[in-house]
């Protein structure tokens, strides 16, 4: 299924970052495999095969088991107090939740120790990678010529090493190309995770606007749906999806909920949602009613974890859509690709009404 995974660095912004190569091996050509040690020693690793590609196991999630994104919500989870109209404007804007077709996100799985590491240059870099503020990143990433990235403005691009529990996530990565004599990739945005970590970021630092991949701050892997879970037969964490009209404070500045760090929201009144907004699928409903709405195996699956884990407002983009893992680099390549797995999955989704769902109270917003 995958065969490398991108991952979205932090977006927005019209300043470009270029991953330079450390070594000047030509394009086209097989990268050397890093000395042992480049990337530091992985203990316990040395013969074990590792997952590659685009495919990580089923029942695999990033980060630490009681992250805000792998909590089941409590059996009294507390309705917002703005629920009620916040729910209208959802309405307004969509009947049913669905699933992306493009402006995803594309996953590639590394094992880091053997892939040439390239640096990354741009002036968004967040202060933790960049200290000396040269514009480059103070390490290289395993970034190759053959991993694809999302083909839209957004470029998003998340690489997983699950060895070392870390993923490497850019945006506006357009792949390589011809710079001073070189060829090397470009992007805007650059964040690093520790997949043993919350998978939050504190709204701190001088460049606190440039941290996550998405409009909210959030990692690019963090809500993913991917195939294995579906196959697994249970997605063990909480989604994201995105929206059109999300709210701004009043005076202009962004206003957001943890774990948001960050938000690119437009519009003022409580009546918008708040990027970083937790929305759960009324827990009442039973297998029969999914039944009646005629969801089959895989769109009860994805049903019921939005029960159990809800769902988080990450970025601006189409009403009510899910966040899936790109398969393809293009959107008929990647429905084409979803469609061979799992027959009829995005027209299934679809048949999940949005008036059953409701915006659940996580905490006052933070304005920045």
């Amino acid at each position: 299924m995958r065969t490398g995974l991108p991952l979205l660095l932090l977006s927005g912004g019209a300043v470009f970052c270029i991953l330079f190569l450390l070594t000047a091996n030509p394009v086209g050509t097989a990268a050397p495999v890093p000395k042992k040690g480049a990337y530091g020693s992985r203990s316990g690793s040395q013969g074990k095969a590792l997952p590659s590609g685009q495919s990580l196991p089923g029942t695999w999630r990033p980060f630490s088991d009681d992250s805000a994104w792998n909590t089941p919500l409590p059996a009294d989870a507390k309705p917002h107090p703005d629920s009620a109209a916040i729910m209208t404007t959802v309405l307004k804007e969509a009947k049913t939740i669905r699933l992306a077709k493009i402006y995803t996100v594309p996953l590639w799985v590394v094992d880091a120790e053997r892939v040439q590491p390239v640096k990354v240059r741009s002036d968004m870099i967040f202060d933790t990678w960049d200290r000396d503020k040269d514009g480059w990143s103070d390490s290289g990433i395993p970034l190759t010529e053959e991993m694809w990235g999302e083909p839209t403005e957004d470029g998003h691009i998340s690489i997983v090493d699950p060895s070392k529990r870390t993923a490497w996530e850019l945006s506006g990565y357009g792949g390589f190309f011809p710079l001073g004599g070189v060829t090397a990739p470009r992007c805007t945005t650059f964040t690093i995770w520790d997949l043993y970590g919350s998978g939050t970021c504190a709204p701190e630092g001088e460049r606190w606007w440039a941290r996550g991949g998405r409009g909210s701050g959030f990692p690019l892997i963090a809500g993913l749906i991917r195939p294995e879970e579906l196959q697994a037969g249970e997605i063990r964490h909480a989604l994201v999806f995105t929206f059109p009209k999300n709210r701004r404070a009043d005076d202009g500045r962004s206003l957001f909920l943890p774990p948001a760090c960050r938000s690119d929201g437009k519009y003022a009144g409580r009546h918008y949602p708040v990027q970083g907004m937790r929305f759960q699928l009324d827990p009442a409903l039973t297998e029969r009613d999914f039944t009646a709405w005629g969801l089959n195996r895989e769109g009860k699956i994805v049903a019921r974890a939005l029960q159990k884990y809800g769902m988080f407002l990450g970025d601006n983009g189409g009403a009510l859509a899910l966040q899936v893992q790109l398969l393809g680099p293009g959107e008929e390549k990647n429905r084409t690709k979803w469609e061979s797995l799992f027959p009829g999955f995005y027209k299934n989704i679809g048949k999940i009404p949005a008036s059953k769902l409701r915006v659940l109270y996580t905490g006052e917003p933070i304005i920045k």
